[in-house]
This record gives structure tokens, C-alpha cells and sequence, in this order.
């Protein structure tokens, strides 16, 4: 019978080890993907971990690597769009949500 693994933490960051474990990614591939400045690890007294947004990030660069075939520089152009996507709703969300209030006031 399969071990069950342990789901993460909501909020919380979680060790490297268990990171590996559960997406099936080895270290050296995490040691890659950091030195690529595609993840972040944090330095904890307890050991290295990854906040849960790096653990979703490797979760979908392991996915794009092993589902879709991309390479890594095709993952980064995917991560630096994204990362423009999420800034450009944001501010678009802060822009409605003003003109809502203006709205509201008049």
C-alpha cells in the first residue's frame, strides 16, 4: 500500500524534502531551478523549506516540464507572463473597484 503524503499547510511553508516528495522532483532539479531564479528557498533553523507560493510554482514548472514538454527557457517567458498577468489584473481590480466608489459617492 501507497504511503499517504502529508498535505501542506495552508499559509505555510514546507521543507524542501517534503517538496521533493510529493512532486517528485529531485534536489538537484530544485538546486537548478534556484540557481535559475525560478524559485526561492527559504533558510530556516529547521532547514530549508518553500513558501507556498514556490511550492506552486514548482508544482507548475514540474507540470509544464513533464506534461507539456516545455523547455526551461519557455518555462521562464510562461513564469515572467504570468507574473505580468497577475500584475496586470491586480491593477485593473484596483482600478474597477475605485471607479465603483466613485459611483457610489456621486
Amino acid at each position: 500500500m501507497a504511503e499517504k503524503k502529508t498535505p501542506p499547510v495552508p499559509g505555510r511553508s514546507m521543507p524542501v524534502e517534503w517538496v521533493s516528495e510529493t512532486y517528485a522532483v529531485s534536489r538537484r532539479t530544485l538546486a537548478l531551478l534556484v540557481r535559475e531564479g525560478l524559485v526561492e528557498i527559504e533558510h530556516k533553523e529547521s532547514g530549508t523549506a518553500l513558501s507556498p507560493e514556490m511550492i506552486e510554482r514548482v508544482r507548475m514548472i514540474m507540470a509544464l516540464r513533464k506534461d507539456l514538454g516545455v523547455n526551461m527557457a519557455g518555462i521562464e517567458i510562461i513564469l515572467r507572463l504570468r507574473h505580468q498577468l497577475l500584475w496586470y489584473r491586480k491593477r485593473v481590480r484596483g482600478s474597477l473597484d475605485e471607479s465603483c466608489i466613485d459611483i457610489d459617492l456621486h
